[in-house]
């Protein structure tokens, strides 16, 4: 028990010391790994830049109005990006009982002991009422490497919300082209099945006249009912695509306001950067690298558990036989002051396979985030390949419908000059009609490969508005 001041002065210098002498810290201090990566992207044609596509803002790369309100609608109520948020509060309160395991525990505590009973003595008992103060000197590093643990999950798991944010632009981005390419598809078949009963009654009024035959009549009756059929197939496919972009949006499925809007900016060709970029541009490689900090800084955590542990114990309160005499602070008082130490001596060698372990998962954190940067190559390097390549089948396309379209009007005429059969006018109906749907399908994959290289150049994120 120490009353005597400089006795209480000296201990708390002994604290301030020793809390001094506590700044090294076991383990390896995080260093990246050596990268060797290439000088560009494969399937980049642009002269060498640190020009991004992926440092655009969405809202210029997604210029559609319709498209903006249905993204700003998404950002503020999609269930994805409320579940990331809700895990970085959850991090972020982890890291902060971690923390809080540095400092000292102050606490009011109330406690009874017995007391030895001599012969002939009533049962009594020692009252201990007071403040209690713990701290543990963190001599070896050990919290401070779980600190530093805590906090690059903290990172990690923010990171993580960063992808699910410019993640959701995307699918939000491909859910409304490929409704978009659904009422294109719809109006396609629309169309054709409008030709073709122009077509049936035309073919109706030769047969009148006996230039055309029944059987003519016949074969346009079945073209148009397989036409129509696909209308109604069309229209559920619409209907399931508003309800995949209406849970992106948060809201019950349901029916989806689609107006024509601005086409995209889709250039020959997009300046991709340097790879190097990717590794702070890329949430999925940032948050790789916050693991793999977090993973080095729990071998120091679990290197200095070899080593004795200090913790200062404080009591400054009031001891009696009667408790209401320590309620009421009438009781004598007490304070102590003293030192707790406790060195491992035998766990069954738990503590060097817990160190084994955080050295495994350390090589394991450097396999993936190596794994992680290969892969975001690989999607950079397709997209930039998809994006050039699905240019050159639109212009394809493109020509293939004109021509189509062209060859049609010159096999009604032929057949109304009496020149050809009328299987010829049925077979350019039909060159017609998948010709018109494999534009519509070419001019989504177009969109949808920018979309896709847009979000491997790990574009898409904006800060928050504070």
């Amino acid at each position: 028990m120490l009353t005597n001041p400089p006795t209480i002065l000296r201990c708390l210098l002994l604290l301030l010391a020793t809390a001094i002498l506590s700044g090294c810290s076991f383990g390896p201090d995080y260093v990246r790994p050596d990268l060797e990566l290439p000088a560009t992207f494969r399937g980049s044609d642009v002269s060498l830049s640190d020009t991004s596509f992926g440092d655009r803002n969405w809202r210029t790369v997604y210029s559609d109005p319709t498209l903006q309100a249905l993204i700003e609608e998404a950002l503020t109520a999609a269930p994805d990006l409320l579940l990331a948020e809700a895990r970085i509060r959850e991090a972020e309160a982890v890291a902060g009982i971690t923390h809080a395991d540095r400092l000292p525990q102050l606490s009011l505590s109330f406690a009874t002991s017995p007391t030895a009973r001599q012969p002939g003595d009533d049962l009594t008992s020692t009252f201990l009422g007071g403040a209690a103060i713990s701290w543990e000197i963190d001599l070896w590093g050990r919290m401070r490497r779980a600190d530093e643990a805590a906090r690059a999950d903290l990172l990690a798991r923010e990171e993580t919300g960063r992808g699910v944010y410019i993640t959701l632009i995307s699918q939000v981005a491909t859910g409304y082209y490929r409704l978009l390419a659904e009422h294109d598809l719809l109006a396609v078949a629309t169309r054709t099945a409008t030709n073709q009963r122009e077509s049936l009654r035309l073919i109706e009024r030769l047969s009148t006249a006996g230039i055309a035959t029944d059987a003519e009549i016949r074969q346009q009756e079945v073209a148009l009912a397989v036409t129509e059929a696909t209308i109604p197939a069309q229209k559920r496919r619409i209907a399931n695509a508003e309800n995949a972009l209406s849970i992106l949006l948060g809201r019950s499925p349901g029916s989806v306001l689609i107006k024509t809007g601005t086409e995209p900016d889709l250039p020959a060709d997009i300046p991709a950067g340097l790879p190097s970029q990717l590794l702070e541009k890329r949430p999925d490689i940032m948050a790789a690298e916050q693991q793999l900090i977090a993973a080095n800084a729990r071998i120091g955590e679990a290197k200095a558990r070899f080593f004795p542990s200090l913790s200062l114990t404080g009591l400054f309160g009031q001891v009696s036989t009667s408790a209401s005499d320590v309620l009421t602070g009438s009781a004598a008082s007490v304070a102590s002051l003293g030192a707790d130490a406790l060195q491992p001596l035998f766990a069954g060698k738990r503590l060097l396979y817990n160190h084994e372990a955080t050295r495994t998962r350390l090589d394991q954190s450097v396999i993936t985030y190596r794994k992680t940067i290969l892969t975001a190559l690989a999607e950079v390097a397709n997209a930039l390949t998809n994006y050039r390549y699905s240019g050159d089948i639109l212009t394809i396309q493109q020509q293939r419908t004109a021509s189509a379209r062209e060859a049609l009007r010159l096999a009604e005429s032929r057949y109304q000059a009496g020149v050809i059969s009328y299987i010829e006018v049925l077979d350019a109906q039909r060159q017609l009609f998948a010709a018109e749907t494999d534009l519509v399908q070419a001019r989504l994959d177009r969109r949808l490969t920018l979309i896709s290289l847009y979000l491997s150049l790990g574009g898409g994120w904006e800060e928050p508005a504070t």
